[in-house]
């Protein structure tokens, strides 16, 4: 199980990097059309926004030229890499909390709740990042849509609450874990 996270970390740092390259980049595969890539950072608005913007081929222009900017294109892999990031050191530290627990020797579980801990703590910051970020992406998009600079705050909890109590439930459980070994080891001592 450990290397399968380890893999799902590789391949979604992978597809992060190619994001950050080339905002709005999706590929999509079926059976019938094999796979296809495309890269429309038009997806990254709001489906209003969106609309908008299908209908009227010259804010499209405008758009486009809009993020091809060197600054939007920096601001927009920022903070692919930052939100995605979280996400690949989750995998990793729960790859390693998996792979030091099937580990052979004493204190397989000392060794592996420390980790567990840091993937617990990097899923709440991702569940804490994730409106914030999807806020901020909108707002830099928005001064090249025909709504122009606006304020937007995104927060869709479809996604971030339920992360954010899966992420606040492995860290209880990392707490508690910790506590009853220190406690197992006070036991120890006073007996």
């Amino acid at each position: 199980m450990a290397i399968a996270f380890f893999a799902v970390a590789a391949l979604w740092g992978l597809v992060a990097a190619v994001q950050a390259v080339m905002p709005g980049w999706s590929l999509t595969c079926d059976e019938a059309q094999g796979c296809a890539q495309t890269s429309n950072p038009s997806v990254l608005l709001p489906e209003a926004e969106q609309e908008r913007l299908m209908g009227n081929p010259e804010a499209q222009a405008r758009f486009a030229a809009y993020v091809a900017r060197s600054w939007v294109r920096t601001g927009l892999a920022a903070l692919t890499l930052m939100e995605e990031g979280l996400l690949v050191f989750l995998f990793v530290a729960v790859g390693l909390t998996l792979r030091r627990l099937g580990a052979r020797r004493d204190q397989a579980l000392a060794s592996a709740l420390p980790w567990l801990r840091r993937g617990a703590m990097a899923g709440l910051l991702w569940a804490a990042a994730q409106p914030l970020t999807d806020s901020v992406r909108t707002m830099l998009l928005y001064p090249g849509t025909p709504t122009g600079a606006s304020w937007f705050i995104g927060i869709d909890l479809t996604v971030a609450g339920p992360a954010l109590l899966l992420a606040i439930a492995a860290y209880a459980t990392a707490w508690a874990l910790e506590a009853g070994m220190r406690a197992e080891r006070d036991l120890a001592d006073f007996v």
